[in-house]
């Protein structure tokens, strides 16, 4: 259920219409769902999209991974938008049919990849009892190094302020989709 209307293009003046259409050039073409509320503060949008891009394009981590981290963040915020728009992007960038489905359902998948399974357990640890071992973390940044640990930390942290706007203003699973969490 909506809580709050997502604005459209007709809500904006001309400055926040162009900034949308610049945004919306990496998010599918069209503004919507927590994008279509950022907007009502542009520059907060404009700083949060350029964060977004750089968190997309320029990490030294394998996408794949951070893509991991993503999903899990969206499978922990319950945020179905969020969960429909990357679980297809983490599939594409190498993230196996069977890790995201064991994510998506909260069960622990099998992992073939070391990397993988030490952004899972990061992020598993993180998540479930809001800490973190020294185990855990070591295993994290033997993976990814610690640059990637505080990137891939970062790409999580973005992605779970989306899914705040997502969950608090009951923004919908995406046009088209289902909840995948129901």
């Amino acid at each position: 259920m909506a809580r709050l209307q997502e604005l459209t293009p007709d809500d904006f003046d001309e400055a926040t219409r162009k900034l949308g259409e610049k945004i919306a050039v990496n998010r599918g073409g069209s503004i919507q769902g927590p994008w279509a509320h950022m907007l009502r503060s542009p520059e907060l949008a404009a700083r949060a999209a350029s964060y977004s891009d750089h968190l997309r394009d320029d990490l030294a981590i394998p996408r794949k991974l951070s893509l991991l981290g993503i999903i899990m963040t969206a499978r922990h915020w319950n945020a179905g938008y969020v969960w429909n728009a990357q679980s297809p992007q983490a599939k594409a960038a190498g993230i196996s049919d069977a890790v995201i489905e064991s994510i998506r359902t909260k069960k622990k998948p099998a992992f073939t990849d070391a990397a993988e399974e030490a952004v899972y357990n990061l992020f598993s640890e993180l998540y479930g009892k809001q800490g973190m071992s020294d185990a855990i973390y070591a295993a994290a940044e033997k993976a990814l190094g610690a640059t990637g640990v505080i990137e891939i930390l970062n790409a999580a942290g973005f992605y779970s302020t989306i899914a705040s706007i997502v969950v608090t203003t009951g923004v919908s699973p995406r046009p088209r989709q289902s909840d995948p969490f129901a």
